[in-house]
């Protein structure tokens, strides 16, 4: 499962994977895996725009609803995503 860190092109900003983590958390969905990463589609250079910076988390299948309900959504729907360094 994956969300959006929220962060933009030029200002940064967004959540951090702790606090995407504590969403899950906080939902009671117990994440068994946590990692920075990007969605991977290509945009445009433009200060203000997404910078697509996600959070990704393995969870067990019998949670996914559970996270889907608290705005994660599969990592498959992205296949170009990647682990990427926290930064």
């Amino acid at each position: 499962m994956f969300k959006s860190m929220g962060s933009l092109q030029c200002s940064g900003g967004g959540m951090t994977l702790a606090a995407l983590q504590a969403q899950l958390t906080s939902a009671n969905v117990q994440p068994r895996a946590a990692a920075c990463g990007t969605d991977g589609v290509a945009t445009s250079a433009v200060c203000g725009s997404p910078d697509g910076k996600i959070g990704i988390f393995e969870i067990e299948a019998n949670e996914e609803k559970t996270a889907a309900a608290a705005g994660f959504k599969p990592l498959s729907t992205v296949p170009t995503a990647k682990v990427i360094p926290c930064t």
